[in-house]
């Protein structure tokens, strides 16, 4: 018997597997408890993955020696291999009962914690595990992973950096130091972390892939997506993957490789909610409504608490002209902007919701919202609820607030700024929100040729300030607000269509200009035509001042274009493909704006043939 048993051993340790099984089968058909073949033999079954089988070998091993911590061990990581981890944790436990200072216990019963999503249990364990063998460094790397679950980063870089220093070109404590670091915003030492596990293992899959995420989450995304690509390289099914590999593709642009990399994501992995966002965000950007929507659907069966599906999908729905549908998704902004530092939560009070319901003689506060443009024009509906509340209390931002307080006068509306303390009242209602709760469809949109007019101050103070310009002058804003995935901005150079129109003074609305912008204009060859204001313009009672006084205005879509269409000035406004919701599709007319007319992108970002149509056309309706 015992010669069978000390073959089998010696070749289990040699790695000679099939010898060793041989003999301890054939030891075990001498004692059929033999406790050393039984364990043994259930420790080739674990390390062959036959876990199962290991289980029930070493299990019977424990049942004829209980107090063998060795056994107790092997018990437990076969039952973890299984995934039956409080069978495993009872294992370890038993193990670190018979034998208190048995160090891989202390460890393996952190690592069962930690599987099981018990990281504080975890971080007892690792701990224990260090203080009986303090150089360790795959315990000092596990302790970094569940300090870093429990978000206690700065510990967990404590504890991944110790790993480093006991074993240089740790891959693993590479990649998860870089994910820690990542957690605390310090990318760029982040990214030198993944790249350093790279260099250690230049096949880590999840290190290309935490590389990836973390160079699109700071706007790298030509970076992000060859880091990307170089994971599906090596492991081609891999959702993940292909989900961040779509978002830098949307990012850049690049919707038809996006949609491709979304669609083999879900076919991959159909429960995966944020790649069916995605496919329905790049199908949007490319005017395929129907096929968006559809996305966002699945997107919210699979999540229906996923709010950028809820927005992205009444956003769709509104561009379509489905304001039944549309309006009561688009609430699912307010969620949004709950959650973050977005402007559209500023100030936002915490009185009942007003719903559209005659309130008597009770006073409604009306908050501005987002943007300044999205001020300007839902501002037409504030008389509309004027109708069903004794009294309303409206704010907007400060920059509005000296060429809205007339309006507001005329009115009988109170004003007050955005962020400041309002006056008292009883219910509330977003401005963005008022469509909904007036029952707005596309038919009934206020349609005002001229809601707007300027304080009489500024009328005074730019008095005379116009003179000497050409006898056509036309205002120009060719940038809105930058912002992430922004598409409300051309290059300067993209003018010169406009600029080359001779008879024609530019007045540049834009208060704000980059240096670049600044020199461009003062040394272009038709400067003495171009006109800026810069500093002069402190608010939009000064736009305004200047605007009234144009024979027309062209802008990208920015608060110029919403000021210059209240005023009812002629309106060309230049539009990206994907445009806002609210210029809708397939038309060159605005409901909002009757002197608008709508210049859209025949592909995405191709801003050169929008600005040659707008030259036509001003040269045919200005210059003729």
């Amino acid at each position: 018997m015992e010669p069978f048993f000390a073959r089998a051993y010696a070749a289990h340790r040699d790695g000679r597997l099939a010898d060793a099984e041989r003999d301890y089968r054939a030891a075990l058909d001498a004692d059929p408890v033999h406790t050393d073949a039984l364990h043994l033999l259930g420790v080739l079954r674990h390390q062959q993955g036959r876990h199962e089988e290991a289980a029930e070998l070493v299990g019977r091993a424990v049942a004829l020696r209980p107090n063998d911590a060795a056994l107790q061990l092997n018990l437990g990581n076969a039952l973890k291999a299984l995934g039956r981890l409080d069978g495993a944790i009872e294992r370890f436990r038993n193990a670190l009962t018979l034998a208190p200072e048995f160090p891989l216990a202390q460890y393996n019963l952190g690592n069962a914690y930690a599987q099981a999503g018990r990281h504080e249990d975890a971080v007892y364990a690792f701990e224990k595990s260090l203080r009986l063998q303090p150089d360790d460094a795959s315990a000092h790397n596990n302790l970094g992973n569940a300090l870093h679950a429990l978000g206690r980063s700065e510990e967990a870089i404590a504890a991944f950096s110790r790993a480093l220093a006991l074993r240089p070109g740790h891959a693993g404590a590479h990649n998860n130091l870089g994910m820690a670091l990542a957690a605390l915003g310090r990318t760029d030492e982040a990214i030198d972390q993944f790249r350093a596990a790279l260099a250690a293992q230049p096949r880590y899959v999840a290190a290309y892939f935490n590389l990836g995420n973390t160079l699109d989450a700071v706007g790298r995304h030509e970076e992000a997506s060859t880091a990307f690509e170089a994971a599906l390289a090596l492991q081609n099914g891999f959702p993940p993957a292909l989900l961040g590999s779509g978002n830098a593709l949307a990012a850049l642009g690049r919707h038809a490789e996006a949609i491709a990399r979304f669609e083999r994501a879900v076919g991959l992995d159909p429960q995966l909610a944020l790649a069916w966002l995605g496919l329905g965000n790049a199908h949007h950007a490319l005017g395929a409504h129907d096929a968006a929507l559809r996305a966002f659907d699945q997107a919210l069966r699979l999540r229906p608490d996923l709010a950028s599906a809820q927005l992205n999908r009444a956003l769709t729905l509104l561009t379509l002209g489905d304001l039944a549908r549309g309006l009561p998704a688009y609430e699912s902004r307010l969620a949004i902007a709950a959650t973050t530092d977005s402007p559209g939560n500023a100030g936002m009070s915490a009185l009942r919701r007003w719903r559209g319901e005659p309130i008597g003689e009770r006073t409604l506060l009306i908050e501005a919202e987002q943007g300044f443009g999205d001020t300007l024009q839902f501002l037409r509906f504030v008389p509309q609820a004027d109708e069903r509340a004794g009294r309303i209390v409206l704010t907007v931002q400060r920059e509005l607030e000296p060429l809205v307080a007339p309006l507001a006068k005329a009115w009988r509306v109170a004003l007050a700024v955005a962020g400041e303390a309002p006056p008292k009242a009883d219910l509330r209602c977003p401005l963005l929100s008022l469509p909904l709760a007036l029952g707005t469809t596309l038919d009934t949109l206020p349609y005002v040729r001229r809601y707007l007019d300027v304080p009489a101050a500024y009328r005074r103070r730019w008095r005379g300030s116009l003179g000497g310009h050409a006898k056509i002058k036309v205002g120009l804003a060719w940038s809105g607000r930058i912002q992430a995935h922004e598409n409300r901005a051309m290059p300067i150079a993209q003018l010169a269509p406009l600029f080359a129109l001779a008879g024609i003074d530019w007045l540049v609305l834009q208060p704000n200009l980059s240096d670049d912008d600044k020199r461009a204009l003062d040394t272009h060859a038709r400067t003495t035509s171009i006109h800026r204001f810069d500093e002069r313009i402190g608010n939009f009672a000064d736009t305004a001042a200047i605007v009234d006084r144009l024979d027309a205005v062209v802008s990208i879509d920015t608060s110029v274009a919403h000021l210059a269409g209240a005023f009812g000035k002629p309106l060309w406004l230049m539009l990206p493909f994907a445009a806002d919701w609210r210029w809708f599709t397939n038309t060159d007319r605005s409901p909002w704006y009757p002197s608008a007319r709508l210049v859209r992108q025949p592909s995405p970002g191709q801003w050169g043939p929008v600005v040659e149509e707008v030259a036509r056309m001003l040269a045919r309706e200005l210059l003729e």
